[in-house]
């Protein structure tokens, strides 16, 4: 293995931001947590003083805190010992959530192990914290403590829903497995310490790097730490360690660099294990923090955007040019999506795109052949796009006479211009579009998806449909801008 190994993981975060503060209660907070056979490492004390950082007044500085560290490293034990303290010390209302019914479980198992199973717990293993519990209350996806002297603490679970918080208000609010925290649950958890009851609220993200394939699931958690990064503010903190590259995974040294407990709960077997079965990438995501294959800004079209290069169908009828028309299948020859995009004859105009029409492939693409061949009359450009399927359309339509010079068969740079172009031109005002609301949506669910490594991505979505309803629209007003701007005979693609 290259380079020197550490005895245990680096203890300082790779990247920190918090505003100085004369006060903290973080030692008192992991001292108390020592007290009870919970001692926080040296990394989890520097957290803990950084998220209880107070004014004079006990008002905590620290709003909103984020703590992206790899997985294993013991993200609930900074976590146990905050909201220990937060119950105990604080009276706070607290709302624990994870994605996962089992993490859930075992933050509350874990708070249970101090405070005893029931009230009155002859057994409990700590009797002056039991004497402190009032009732609990537990379901299939809540688990409630209550204190005597008005703490309360709640551990739920996300899934998929929207509306697991509404109606309830906390002090603070924890979310876990914050990797897979969506803008719908946000939208209803994040307003619920809005009027905290102590006058101090907190909430905070702890989570691991996305899964690439799904960012969509990470989108808040993403945006706040590119904020942390890019336009940090006061009353914003986060702790991180992550590597800016893929590196050599193997380089054992690397490891304790991004993994401040390894050494100590964290097991060098585990990670020399997985650097044999997953391939360097997925180790590095996994293992050393590095957010390098996961697309930032994850909603690239913004819907109040799109909204505002909206006209009305009138205006649209009357608009005169001649169409590019683009086909977009997707990877999986599920379905495949018409869009149009008119070039104006006259300059000052903007080109104008609209969705024609999704078809599924279960009975080919003959739908699609027979369309095109009657719109391929009066059009500058098709443009077809989506592996074999837009390989079979191409020839096809040339066997019935259809112009090959007429067919354009982007690259995948091409395609990330494409959608690179179209996302500006919505941000600019530079297109109109008449509403359709199919299109609204699809538009809004849309991603972003990694193409090559110079920062390229086209859409990607859960809905293949949505996904090429985007891209088709993205891939007509190309060829429509690109004709607006030179001449059509410098710009054939050479097939």
């Amino acid at each position: 293995m290259a380079g020197r190994r550490r005895e245990i993981g680096n203890q300082v975060p790779t990247y920190t931001y918090a505003a100085q503060y004369e006060f903290t209660e973080g030692p008192l907070a992991a001292d108390y947590a020592d007290s009870y056979g919970m001692s926080p490492h040296v990394w989890q004390r520097t957290v803990l003083d950084d998220w209880l950082a107070v004014d004079r007044d006990g008002v905590l500085l620290n709003s909103l805190c984020l703590l992206p560290v790899q997985r294993q490293n013991g993200k609930t034990g900074v976590c146990d010992p905050r909201e220990t303290w937060g119950l105990r010390f604080r009276n706070e209302r607290i709302l624990h959530t994870a994605q996962e019914y089992q993490t859930s479980r075992v933050a509350f198992d874990r708070l249970r192990e101090k405070f005893g199973e029931c009230r009155h717990d002859i057994n409990a293993k700590y009797p002056e914290l039991n004497r402190l519990v009032d009732r609990y209350t537990t379901s299939a996806n809540q688990m409630i403590l209550d204190m005597k002297d008005g703490g309360h603490i709640e551990f739920r679970t996300r899934g998929t829903g929207g509306d697991m918080g509404r109606g309830g208000t906390f002090d603070l609010i924890v979310i876990d497995e914050a990797q897979s925290y969506t803008d719908e649950q946000d939208a209803s958890l994040s307003p619920l310490n809005s009027a905290a009851p102590s006058g101090s609220p907190q909430t905070i993200l702890m989570g691991t790097v996305p899964d690439p394939r799904k960012p969509h699931k990470g989108e808040v958690y993403m945006r706040l730490r590119d904020m942390a990064h890019e336009e940090p503010y006061e009353g914003l903190c986060i702790h991180e360690w992550a590597s800016p590259e893929v590196g050599d995974v193997r380089d054992e040294s690397r490891w304790f660099e991004y993994n401040p407990s390894l050494g100590l709960n964290l097991l060098i077997s585990g990670l020399r294990k997985d650097s044999k079965s997953m391939s360097a990438e997925t180790f590095a995501r996994e293992h050393l923090g590095w957010w390098g294959g996961v697309v930032s800004s994850i909603r690239p079209i913004d819907k109040a955007l799109w909204n505002a290069c909206c006209i009305g169908e009138a205006d649209a009828r009357d608009l005169q040019g001649q169409p590019v028309y683009s086909v977009k299948f997707d990877k999986d020859g599920q379905v495949g999506s018409i869009s149009v995009c008119l070039i104006p004859y006259e300059n000052r105009v903007r080109p104008h795109v609209e969705y024609v029409d999704t078809w599924p492939l279960n009975r080919g693409i003959g739908a699609f052949i027979e369309w095109l061949m009657d719109a391929s009359e009066h059009a500058a450009a098709i443009v077809l796009d989506g592996k074999s399927d837009a390989s079979t359309l191409y020839g096809k339509l040339v066997a019935n006479g259809v112009d090959e010079d007429m067919l354009i068969l982007p690259k995948s740079y091409e395609v990330a211009d494409a959608c690179s172009g179209f996302v500006e031109a919505v941000r600019s005002r530079e297109l109109t579009h008449m509403h359709q609301e199919q299109v609204s949506d699809a538009l809004h669910n849309c991603t972003k998806r990694k193409i090559g490594n110079a920062g390229g991505y086209g859409f990607d979505s859960d809905e293949p449909s949505d996904t090429t309803i985007a891209e088709s629209m993205a891939l007509a007003h190309w060829w429509a801008v690109k004709v607006m701007r030179e001449p059509l005979e410098e710009m054939r693609i050479n097939l």
